[in-house]
C-alpha cells in the first residue's frame, strides 16, 4: 500500500516530526475516512492526544478542498473574535441561519421554509440593510412581514416616525405590493414636542432632535418602486387623513420615541388593525415616552407587549382582540 500525497505528509511532519513516516500516513489516511471507524485500527490514541488529532484533520480538510473550507475557515475566525467584543459596549452578533452568509446555513431548510421569504411567492421582494448594530431589527421585521404575507393578513402598513427612511425603505422593499403610510414632520422634534413630552413624562428633550432630515431626502433615499409610498408630513396625529378611518391595517410601526405621538397612534389604529395584525414599537427598552405609552395602552388590553432583543428593545404586539378591530 503506498503513501498518500507527500503535500498532506509535509504539513503534518511540521507540527509532529517526532513521529515515524508510517505513523504519519496512517494519519492523513485517517483524516480522509471517518475517525469513528479507524481510530482504534491504527492505534490513534496511543500515538497522539485527541485534540491534536482533530486539529490534523481539520488541516486535511483545509488541504483537499481549499475552495470550499477557507471561506468557513474565514467564518469561524469572524466567529472568535467576536469573544473580544461580547462584553463591550459594541458587539457584533452572528446573521441569523436562514442567512446565506451564515457560517451555518442549510440551504435544504431554507428551500423547505422559504427563509426569510415567503415560500413559493413569486414577488420581487429584497431585504435592505439598516445600520449593521441593527441587523436583529432587520432580520425580525422582514420575518414578521413574511408572516404578514403567508397567513394573508389584509390591509396596508403604516409607519409612525420615519426619520432618515431607514425601515420604511425595508418595509416598501420587503411588501411592494402593499400601500405604506408613513407619518413624520420630517424635521425632527418640534416645540410642540418638546412641551408635550415634558408634561407626559417629565422628561427633557432638544428640540430639533433627528432634525437632519427632510421628505425630499427621505423620497431620495427610499427610491419607491411604485406608487404605493405615501408620505403625511406634520405633527402626529393631526396629520392623520379624514378618510382614514375607512382603511384597515396588517402592520403598523411606531417609531416616534415620543409619549403623545405613540399614545395616540395606538388609540387610533389598534381598532383598525385587521385580526392577527401586528404593532412593533421601536425604542419600548430606550425611551420613556414609547414606553410609557405602550405599558398606559395595553394595561386593560387582551394582547401583552412582547420586548424584543433588537439594540433600542422593541416591542410587538399581535392583534388578538377581534372584538375590537372596526374593519374586520
Amino acid at each position: 500500500m503506498g503513501f498518500v500525497k507527500p503535500t498532506i505528509l509535509q504539513i503534518l511532519e511540521g507540527p509532529f516530526k517526532e513521529y515515524q513516516w508510517p505513523q504519519l500516513d496512517a494519519l492523513a489516511r485517517c483524516m480522509s475516512s471517518d475517525f469513528g471507524r479507524c481510530r482504534h485500527k491504527l492505534n490513534l490514541v496511543e500515538m497522539l492526544p485527541y485534540k491534536e488529532i482533530i486539529m490534523i484533520q481539520k488541516i486535511a480538510k483545509l488541504v483537499r478542498n481549499p475552495k470550499k473550507n477557507i471561506p468557513l475557515v474565514i467564518k469561524v475566525m469572524q466567529q472568535q473574535m467576536c469573544l473580544l467584543f461580547q462584553n463591550t459596549s459594541f458587539f457584533m452578533q452572528g446573521q441569523m441561519d436562514i442567512n446565506p452568509k451564515s457560517r451555518w446555513y442549510r440551504d435544504d431548510f431554507r428551500k423547505l421554509t422559504g427563509g426569510f421569504y415567503p415560500k413559493n411567492d413569486d414577488k420581487n421582494r429584497q431585504i435592505c440593510n439598516l445600520k449593521p448594530w441593527d441587523n436583529t431589527r432587520r432580520d425580525m421585521l422582514a420575518l414578521l412581514l413574511r408572516t404578514i404575507v403567508e397567513k394573508k393578513i389584509k390591509g396596508d402598513i403604516v409607519e409612525v416616525g420615519v426619520y432618515k427612511g431607514y425601515t420604511a425603505k425595508l418595509i416598501h422593499y420587503y411588501m411592494p405590493e402593499r400601500k405604506l403610510h408613513l407619518f413624520d414632520t420630517f424635521e425632527g422634534f418640534t416645540e410642540t414636542s418638546v412641551i408635550a413630552e415634558k408634561k407626559d413624562t417629565n422628561f427633557s428633550i432638544p428640540k430639533g432632535h433627528f432634525a437632519d432630515t427632510s421628505i425630499d431626502r427621505v423620497k431620495g433615499y427610499i427610491s419607491q418602486q411604485n406608487s404605493n409610498v405615501l408620505y403625511y408630513k406634520g405633527y402626529f396625529p393631526e396629520s392623520i387623513p379624514g378618510d382614514f378611518d375607512k382603511l384597515k391595517f396588517a402592520f403598523v410601526h411606531f417609531d416616534a420615541d415620543l409619549y403623545e405621538p405613540t399614545l395616540e397612534g395606538l388609540k387610533f389604529f389598534y381598532p383598525r388593525i385587521s385580526l392577527n395584525g401586528m404593532i412593533v414599537i421601536h425604542d419600548y427598552n430606550t425611551w420613556p415616552g414609547a414606553r410609557k405609552a405602550v405599558d398606559d395602552f395595553f394595561s386593560d388590553k387582551k394582547e401583552l407587549p412582547i420586548p424584543m432583543p433588537d439594540k433600542s428593545g422593541s416591542a410587538l404586539i399581535v392583534k388578538q382582540d377581534n372584538l375590537t378591530s372596526l374593519t374586520n
